[in-house]
């Protein structure tokens, strides 16, 4: 049988009834072509994140920890609708998410599309998605989810999956000898995408040794000729976030150039091979 839930907010919220016998969701077809998640990588149409082992992760909820018994809640209270933070459907072993926003809850005249239409007023009503925020299946211990913003809320901590640079971590990579900042630039004007690529980055330099480095600055000059190169200096002046966005796409080798055509273009995503 399925159920769906809505967990109110505020330090007492709790899970309550709202629907029996109705299919809330219906289960994608797609969930057999799941990846690991990378802040660098967009997926594909019929692709979604998958993390293994979920329920042993600190970010795990405990209601997915235990037995589902659909008695254990009582029917939400009318007063309660405006006050739920997130729905979530059990439907024969998948349990699916959705972050509910204000723009869901929608306050409007309305009538069905129906051969004998009824005028409703002062009724609000919550929009179901077509597809959940997050699903998992609890006999494989598999979260599935396609944006991991949309999520946060409903799993805290899960949020460490894209870590971003520390104002310390970003100010250290900001005082490395390759790079020059001018115009007043710096750590402080770092915003959030950047401080991601920043901590990607970082990692992605500890695995070059010194002649590995020379080849991706020159790999940066070829593509990114509008990024001013000091040859004296050896390093790159950096006066805003597009400047500073250009040269960590660099040390990612995110530039490419076409074998036919030869049109230089730049990855959207990576992904190993």
């Amino acid at each position: 049988m399925n159920h769906l839930l809505a967990k109110t907010r505020g330090r007492n919220g709790d899970y309550f009834k709202v629907i029996s016998n109705s299919e809330i969701y219906p289960l994608p077809d797609d969930l057999d072509n799941p990846r690991e998640y990378g802040t660098d990588y967009k997926l594909e149409d019929d692709e979604w994140f998958a993390i293994t082992g979920f329920s042993e992760k600190e970010y795990c909820i405990d209601f997915l920890t235990r037995r589902f018994i659909s008695t254990d809640y009582n029917q939400l209270p009318r007063a309660q609708y405006t006050n739920i933070e997130y729905l979530v459907a059990y439907q024969t072993g998948y349990y699916c998410f959705q972050k509910l926003t204000s723009s869901q809850v929608i306050n409007r005249r309305y009538f069905s599309m129906s051969e004998q239409p009824e005028l409703v007023t002062n009724a609000p009503i919550i929009l179901i998605n077509q597809v959940p925020d997050a699903i998992y299946h609890k006999e494989e211990d598999i979260l599935y989810f396609k944006k991991l913003t949309s999520i946060t809320t409903i799993f805290r901590g899960i949020y460490e999956l894209y870590r971003e640079a520390t104002q310390e971590e970003t100010e250290e990579f900001l005082e490395n000898d390759f790079i020059n900042l001018a115009d007043d630039y710096s750590a402080e004007n770092v915003k959030k995408a950047n401080r991601k690529r920043i901590a990607m980055a970082q990692a992605t330099l500890q695995t070059f040794n010194r002649r590995q480095k020379r080849q991706i600055f020159s790999y940066i000059r070829e593509y990114c000729e509008d990024l001013e190169f000091d040859e004296n200096s050896e390093n790159f002046s950096i006066s805003n976030e597009e400047d500073l966005k250009k040269l960590l796409y660099g040390i990612e080798q995110r530039y490419y150039t076409t074998k036919i055509g030869n049109e230089r273009r730049l990855a959207n995503s990576v992904s190993p091979v």
